[in-house]
This record gives C-alpha cells, sequence and structure tokens, in this order.
C-alpha cells in the first residue's frame, strides 16, 4: 500500500475555504507582531476622561469626584504614541447600585488597551462613588450683587422674575437649602433701571432645573437725593433800596446728588419785596429762587427787617 506523502495541500487543509487569503493574514500578522515585538518601548502617562452609565433612576452622584484617571502605561513606541494623541475614555457602570459610597477597584484587566501594552500605575485608585436619592424641592431666588453703583445713584429695589424654582437634586444636598443664589450681578456701570438676564449658582451642588425659564433680575436705580445748606446767601431788595436785618440767610435745598454737586451760590437768591415800604420799620418774608431741578428745603431766618433806604 503506498502512502502519500503529506504536501503544501494537506498543510493548508485546517483553513478550510479561501486559504489563501487566510493564509495572507497570518503572515501579516505575523509581521505586524515582529515588527512591534522588536520595536522600541516607552513609557508615558494618559490621562482618561472619567465617564458613568446607567446610572439609576431617582440617584445621584454627590461629592467630590475626579473627572479623569491618570493611567501609566508602557509599550511599543508607535502604539504609545498614538494613545496619548487619542481621547480617551473611563467609563464605570453604576447599574443596580443603591444609594450610599461605592468603592471601584481598577486594575490592569480594567482597561482595553491594544495587545503589549503594559499597565503600570492608576490614580487615583480605588474611586469611591457616593450615590444619594434625588428629592425636588422649589425654592426662592436671591439675587447676588457685585459691586459698587457709580457715585450719586441707588438701587431702591431688585426682584427676580421668576421669583422661585423647582430643582431637583440629592437629598442631603436639598435638604438644607433655603434660597437658590444667583451668579454675581454687576452695578459699577449701571446708571438707570435696568432688565438683566443672569443664572443661579449651583455652586458645587449637583442640582437641576425641573424647567429650564430664563432667570431676569429687574432692578430700580435712580440718582441719590442730597441736601445742602447755602450758609450767607445775601438778600436783595427789589424795588427799592433798604437796610435789611440780617442782610443774609441760610438756604437749604434739596436735589439729585449729581445737581448738588454742581451747584453754585449764585444759582440760588434771595429777595423781599420793598414795594411799599413805609418809613418805620418792616418785616418782610424772604422768596427764594432756584434752579432747575433744586427743591427748597428750608430759609433760616424766614424773615427780616426792612428799613427805607434814607429814614432814621
Amino acid at each position: 500500500m503506498n502512502r502519500k506523502e503529506p504536501g503544501l495541500k494537506n498543510w493548508l487543509a485546517p483553513f478550510g475555504r479561501n486559504k489563501g487569503l487566510k493564509l495572507l493574514s497570518l503572515l501579516l500578522a505575523l509581521a505586524l507582531w515582529f515588527a512591534v515585538s522588536g520595536e522600541e518601548r516607552t513609557e508615558t502617562s494618559l490621562h482618561m476622561a472619567l465617564e458613568f452609565a446607567n446610572l439609576p433612576a431617582q440617584m445621584a452622584i454627590v461629592g467630590e469626584i475626579p473627572s479623569e484617571l491618570q493611567v501609566r502605561i508602557i509599550g511599543p513606541q508607535s502604539i504609545v504614541n498614538e494613545l496619548s494623541q487619542s481621547r480617551l475614555t473611563q467609563t464605570i457602570d453604576l447599574a443596580n447600585y443603591k444609594s450610599g459610597p461605592h468603592t471601584f477597584y481598577l486594575g490592569p484587566s480594567s482597561f482595553s488597551f491594544p495587545q503589549g501594552v503594559m499597565v503600570i500605575r492608576i490614580q487615583p485608585n480605588p474611586l469611591t462613588i457616593n450615590l444619594s436619592t434625588t428629592i425636588s424641592a422649589t425654592l426662592p431666588i436671591r439675587p447676588v450683587l457685585a459691586g459698587d453703583l457709580p457715585e450719586g445713584y441707588e438701587l431702591k429695589s431688585i426682584e427676580t422674575k421668576p421669583e422661585q424654582v423647582t430643582v431637583s437634586g440629592p437629598e442631603e444636598e436639598l435638604k438644607g437649602l433655603k434660597f437658590l443664589p444667583t451668579h454675581p450681578i454687576e452695578l459699577s456701570r449701571l446708571t438707570e433701571s435696568s432688565t438683566m438676564s443672569t443664572d443661579l449658582d449651583f455652586k458645587n451642588l449637583h442640582l437641576t432645573l425641573k424647567a429650564q425659564v430664563p432667570i431676569l433680575a429687574e432692578l430700580v436705580i435712580q440718582p441719590k437725593t442730597l441736601t445742602r445748606t447755602l450758609a450767607k446767601v445775601s438778600v436783595i431788595p427789589e424795588p427799592d433800596l433798604a437796610r435789611l436785618q440780617p442782610s443774609q440767610v441760610a438756604v437749604t435745598v434739596q436735589g439729585s446728588w449729581l445737581r448738588m454737586m454742581e451747584l453754585k451760590p449764585t444759582e440760588v437768591q434771595a429777595r423781599v419785596d420793598t414795594r411799599n415800604l413805609g418809613p418805620r420799620r418792616s418785616r418782610l418774608q424772604v422768596a427764594i429762587s432756584l434752579p432747575q431741578g433744586v427743591s427748597l428745603v428750608q430759609v433760616a431766618p424766614a424773615w427780616v427787617s426792612a428799613t427805607r433806604q434814607g429814614s432814621p
């Protein structure tokens, strides 16, 4: 009985159909393996964004959590360079986890790196994630102000629209809140009443609005009112000359801060009417003339004694 020597045909039998393509793939894989295994190896740190998946309904992550992982690896230079230039993420699956702290230990098997890459160090590790039951609450909005109004102006009132909003978040964060602050509203350039758009400042709290609505702050701003006293305003007798006692009065006026600061003493005039003035001393009421935007508060004294010029 003649035995057939094994040939190429028998050697290729395990490849089944498309033997040529499969053999070519094997050869290419071997070539790549030899190329990579002979390549210079390098070490680097990768920054991997940390993401969470399948967070249970009515649950929220609370507390401080890192935004990324630092993973130290060593491997073939070409692969390491490619990984360094890629946006890498690491996902933590939170499915079926309950309220409370949970610790996740990370190891080399936690990552899907190409063959030939070895994980040396992971930071931070382990990860502690705190989950909390979420609730809803309706809270008033409190506007936060920054800076001062320009000199001469004052804030009469401020209110927000809406006055309150409903938010949801971890029970342990919401149960102690009495109000929700806005981001600071800058006052330094405002000289008139304004309606400004702002946002709520949740700071480090894990809160979300139930309904997305614009937050408006309505500010009522007006010039400050200033009172000023001008001493020694000379009283003018008109139309006839007369001797006056006293001949000067103090005039207290009021107006906007800016108008009062610009007011000149010559703009305030005091007069008495000397028509029909008899030879005897008479008491005359002082009349004050004021510029626009200025109102009279007081004249002291309000009456003066007048004697016709030339009378004994």
